[in-house]
């Protein structure tokens, strides 16, 4: 267990959220967190739940999703290692505005509200690392809403496909790829469509020779036209 936190606090030290901080500090943050594991398809937070504090995810893969009046799941964000989440109402207060559920099995640090606000109330540092957090998850959730009133399933697959691919480190490569750890329901609720369209567009542009999927992974055997259809 030892082993476990040394290992998982070594890569939050590396995060930008905590960039910048003192030894000192980084202790005083670690002091107050805990590691968390779930297993596949739990939930860690619902809708409305009371605020307790905010997570990074360490390994696996969760989605953040809202519930519609018909019951239709629309998926926000799909958190991957090193992301955090939960963290809008540390400030604002309040209940939770989303739900958030594991995907695969995942580790997760907790940090708790009331002792994160009190660390950070006379540290400039953590508090300006965390607006550029927020600033940047606007500016993703601000493209998705534009994406999905103004571009085809199309585009919004091909720009998927690209962050993804940015995201594996494979974006140089002769051929860059992904590896599908998540169902094409809850891909096909990122993008906003349903699987079978989701389906009919993989097989299209394969037919066009412009991805190539083998088992679960997808490769990209065209980028140019990927990045022309994410546009």
């Amino acid at each position: 267990m030892l082993i476990d936190r040394a290992i998982s606090f070594g890569i939050l030290k590396n995060l930008p959220l905590f960039s910048g901080l003192t030894h000192n500090q980084f202790n005083q943050i670690v002091s107050i967190s805990k590691i968390i594991h779930y297993k596949k398809n739990e939930i860690i937070f619902r809708e409305g739940d009371s605020y307790k504090g905010f997570y990074i995810l360490l390994n696996g893969s969760i989605k953040i999703y809202k519930i519609s009046y018909e019951g239709k799941e629309s998926i926000l964000h799909l958190i991957k290692p090193s992301e955090s989440f939960g963290d809008v109402p540390l400030f604002e207060g309040g209940s939770y505005p989303v739900t958030s559920q594991t995907i695969v099995a995942s580790s997760l640090v907790f940090f708790p509200a009331i002792s994160f606000k009190k660390l950070i109330r006379n540290n400039p540092t953590i508090c300006f690392n965390m607006l550029v957090g927020f600033a940047k998850k606007m500016r993703r959730l601000t493209q998705k809403v534009e994406d999905l009133s103004t571009k085809e399933v199309s585009n919004r697959l091909a720009r998927f496909l690209l962050e993804e691919i940015k995201k594996s480190g494979t974006e140089n490569q002769p051929e860059p790829h992904i590896k599908i750890t998540i169902s094409k329901k809850n891909i096909s609720s990122f993008i906003g469509t349903i699987p079978d369209t989701l389906s009919r567009i993989l097989k299209k542009l394969q037919d066009e020779k412009i991805i190539r999927v083998s088992g679960k992974s997808i490769f990209i055997s065209d980028m140019d036209k990927i990045k022309n259809l994410a546009r």
